[in-house]
């Protein structure tokens, strides 16, 4: 049986993304009629009911063919939750358009709020997340739910469980802090970049890589500087895994449009996520026309990169 709302694309967005530059949820759904409305009072009365926070909430719905095409958007710091309760959101208002009785409303919900409340970090690990905040140190959450401050060869780890039985311990502040990140996005010649990056800067060197694979490696401590060229798609369907870079290089636009991508210009906008984040002026490859939309938007400058042709 076809259910009235069929969801097209969901995705948990853990860090910059190519719709904000905080971490959030991007739903798409198909359905024969306009349940926007429908949809968005769901999500917030959801959130409400499990206790998570989301923010900038944007839903519309436009057609899509012989369909309506919705879409919707928020920002929250737990995206995998959020994830999950867009799903249960599209399964029940499935269960209240198909008048399906069978449906338990409350049953997924608690068990939401209890995976929620289950994965939430100590007071203690959000008061050290502050004041790395207020060093300008990066953390991030590793997917075992152990808390990693700074990066790399500057970088420390701690366990929840080890903050609630020391509530007072304290890491190494002063020798924490940032590695060297070097961002190249592209096809055809990103691994020319890559390679050129590598004469230069020692350090773990990765390709195709996704965000579990950039985590891995800011987790290590014995890297010391990190060049990366993304999988276009794992940045449209994850985000960023850092908030900063040192260098973002963009070199092509070319290949097919990656199948998260709803359209060339989300395409576009993933190969230019990396330099928003950049502190340095952005190397690009002015010879190809499809990138220069973006130069506008570089927020430190562009300087032009020449590919060696092949």
């Amino acid at each position: 049986m076809t259910q009235p709302l069929r969801i097209r694309h969901l995705a948990a967005l853990y860090g910059p993304n190519i719709y904000r530059p905080q971490p959030g949820v991007v739903l798409r759904v198909g359905a024969a009629a306009d349940y926007s409305d429908r949809l968005r009072t769901a999500l917030k009365g959801g959130a409400l009911a499990i206790g998570l926070v989301i923010a900038q909430l944007h839903v519309e719905a436009k057609p899509d063919n012989d369909d309506m095409l919705m879409s919707a958007f928020f920002t929250t710091p737990e995206p995998a939750i959020g994830a999950e309760l867009c799903r249960y959101v599209v399964d029940g208002i499935n269960a209240e358009l198909g008048h399906d009785e069978s449906w338990d409303p409350d049953e997924p919900l608690l068990a939401l709020r209890d995976r929620r409340q289950a994965q939430a970090l100590p007071v203690a690990a959000l008061q050290l997340m502050a004041n790395a905040r207020h060093r300008d140190i990066p953390t991030t959450i590793l997917d075992d739910g152990r808390l990693l401050i700074g990066q790399g060869e500057r970088g420390w780890i701690v366990a929840p469980a080890d903050l609630r039985a020391a509530p007072d311990l304290q890491p190494p502040w002063s020798r924490l802090g940032r590695i060297l990140i070097i961002a190249v996005t592209g096809e055809r010649y990103r691994q020319q970049a890559i390679a050129e990056q590598a004469a230069r800067h020692q350090g773990i060197i990765l390709d195709q890589a996704n965000r579990a694979s950039v985590i891995t490696a800011l987790a290590d401590p014995a890297c010391t500087a990190l060049i990366v060229g993304f999988d276009t798609d794992s940045l449209i369907r994850e985000g960023l895994p850092f908030d900063r870079c040192d260098l973002a290089i963009i070199t092509d636009r070319a290949g097919s449009r990656p199948p998260t991508a709803a359209d060339d210009d989300e395409w576009l906008r993933a190969l230019g996520l990396p330099m928003l984040c950049s502190v340095a002026p952005t190397l690009i490859n002015l010879t190809d026309p499809a990138l220069h939309p973006l130069l506008s938007y570089a927020p430190n400058g562009v300087i032009g990169w020449t590919p060696v042709k092949e």
